[in-house]
């Protein structure tokens, strides 16, 4: 074995070592329950968020080139 590959090798436990912030496979149950709850909670008031301001500037530049209806929706 060359010096090449044996630089790529890590060895287990120091991969444990650098295996960051969070390890779900060592994580208890709530641990992940809790992270996965926040993560779709965040992705959900995210998506929620852009569709919003999405059809308010929608609606307000509608309302800008004389569309009726879409400025009764602002009002």
């Amino acid at each position: 074995m060359g010096r090449l590959p044996q630089l790529l090798m890590i060895k287990h436990e120091s991969r444990k070592l650098r295996s960051g912030f969070y390890d779900p496979e060592r994580s208890s149950a709530k641990t992940n329950t809790i992270v996965s709850v926040v993560a779709c909670v965040l992705f959900g008031v995210a998506a929620w968020y852009s569709l919003t301001s999405t059809l308010d500037q929608q609606q307000a530049y509608h309302c800008e080139q004389g569309w009726q209806r879409a400025c009764e929706k602002l009002k």
